[in-house]
């Protein structure tokens, strides 16, 4: 049985829209060197020429609420294209971003978008969608210069690498024990790579604790981590708001994964009408799912780590996940009768 992490994320639309033409975008308010970068990468990655789409193909309003846009698709296969967005002051508004899914969501059953504050969000569509954002960003995005972060303290590292058994739990529930000795040095290779550079953090707290413990079952230390799987802080020196952060390509997320099954995924509600009738979009022995809206494309979900989206009707008919668990986690999105 697995567990799933699930995130909800509430789309609210307001106003009507304005047909006209889109006002000149300021190019002084993002990097604009990353931003070339970005793409160039992802023009190389679709392997053809490309053609622009225009931004009131997308859009015919709140164009003044956009700093940067950039969309193209290439000539050979109109299908293989991408769309990049970063809103002013790097505010994102639901009622501007909603016609950016709502044009992948309407063309395609599966597409890519991946979101980070040091870029703008990414709408990608290829035949095969698993582009591999990480070497999109470690090509462009220029990493902190740690010559001012600090390492953990010797002695934690020290203590840490004598640790034969990891207990890994999500508020308290164990998930799963992890043993092999390559897997353990994957993590411990993470922990002694983690900086921290300066004093500010973000508080939005941890959401796993990896229990450390050595070789005559004693526990060493509780390292807790953050759901990006790249913040993590030993409790023996926690305070605060603090943490470390892995500097090396490791993704704790991805460990989790494969040695709990615990699967990241969001659930994206795009629906302007909160009271539409219940449809019915899958079933499985004798159990039938349905959800609120009239339109299924507007409840889609979407994979972390691989960055996927499709719409919940669809990951549920082509088994990307289980039909019961997702109503067991919110059952106001998806009702099993």
């Amino acid at each position: 049985m697995k567990k799933i992490i699930l995130f909800v994320f509430m789309i609210l639309i307001f106003g009507g829209c304005v047909n006209k033409e889109p006002e000149k975008i300021e190019a002084d308010e993002y990097d604009k060197e990353l931003f070339q970068c970005l793409e160039k990468q992802l023009a190389s990655y679709l392997k053809d020429d490309l053609e622009d789409i225009p931004l009131n193909e997308i859009k015919n309003s709140d164009f003044d609420k956009i700093a940067y846009y950039k969309g193209g698709y290439a000539k050979e296969n109109q299908d293989n294209l991408y769309v990049m967005v970063f809103p002013k002051d790097g505010t994102y508004e639901t009622k501007v971003m909603k016609d950016f899914d709502e044009y992948f969501y309407n063309q395609f059953s599966i597409y890519q978008m991946y979101e980070s504050p040091l870029t703008p969000t990414i709408y990608l569509h290829t035949e095969q969608n698993n582009f591999d954002f990480n070497n999109l960003i470690n090509q462009c995005v220029t990493k902190n210069n740690l010559e001012d972060s600090k390492s953990l303290p010797t002695k934690t590292i020290n203590e840490l690498n004598n640790t034969k058994k990891i207990i890994i739990k999500n508020n308290d529930q164990e998930l799963g024990i992890i043993k092999n000795q390559e897997k353990l040095n994957e993590i411990l290779s993470a922990i002694t790579s983690s900086k921290q550079s300066g004093d500010a953090f973000l508080c939005d707290g941890s959401s796993f604790s990896f229990e450390m413990v050595d070789e005559n079952n004693k526990l060493i230390d509780t390292l807790s981590v953050w759901s990006d799987g790249k913040r993590l802080i030993p409790e023996s020196i926690s305070g605060g708001c603090s943490y470390y952060s892995i500097s090396n390509d490791i993704d704790l997320r991805k460990i989790i994964e494969k040695e709990t099954n615990y699967i990241f995924y969001g659930i994206f509600d795009y629906r302007d009408d909160y009271n539409q009738s219940e449809q019915l979009i899958y079933q499985y022995d004798n159990d039938s799912y349905y959800i609120p809206s009239d339109n299924p494309n507007e409840i889609t979900i979407k994979f972390m780590l691989s960055n996927q989206i499709m719409s919940l009707k669809y990951a549920l008919e082509n088994k990307y996940i289980e039909a019961n668990q997702v109503a067991s986690e919110y059952p106001e999105i998806l009702i099993k009768r």
